[in-house]
């Protein structure tokens, strides 16, 4: 997974990021749904922990133009955790300040919470599986043995 700057050439501040080593699935033939997005996740999650987004210039920016302060509620970050929101993901690898908003963490929480409603509101709700539930077979017969006058 490469990103590229809006010059399309490679950020500097993730060459190293990037030839970290990948999960193992990220060479398989033709990769499941899950196996993709599994690595997605883990792409992202060692991105977010890593020093080129913690140090980021654009991060930075828009914390200092949030004046370190939650944009929603406005608690700083002596008051709650303030956390970096991509606001869109196009970019992401090479984000610019425009595609992040600062955030407390309960206001992430929450947007991140509405979001996904409106991403999954479209979507179709799939129909439980009715399977009627029955007895099954006993395993041994527990009718009285067969009498033989």
């Amino acid at each position: 997974m490469i990103f590229s700057d809006p010059t399309n050439l490679p950020c500097e501040a993730l060459t190293v990021f990037r030839n970290s080593p990948i999960p193992a699935t990220a060479h398989a033939p033709s990769p499941s749904r899950s196996e993709a997005v599994g690595r997605d996740s883990d792409y992202y999650g060692r991105y977010i922990s890593s020093a080129a987004w913690q140090t980021s210039a654009a991060r930075q920016a828009e914390l200092s133009a949030a004046g370190h302060r939650c944009r929603l509620c406005f608690a700083s970050g002596e008051e709650a955790r303030l956390e970096v929101h991509h606001r869109t993901y196009r970019n992401f690898g090479c984000e610019l300040a425009e595609d992040l908003t600062t955030l407390c963490h309960p206001c992430h929480l929450a947007v991140t919470c509405i979001l996904r409603a409106r991403k999954y509101a479209n979507s179709p709700v799939m129909p439980a599986d009715n399977v009627p539930v029955t007895q099954p077979a006993p395993l041994f017969d527990f009718r009285p043995a067969l009498v033989i006058p």
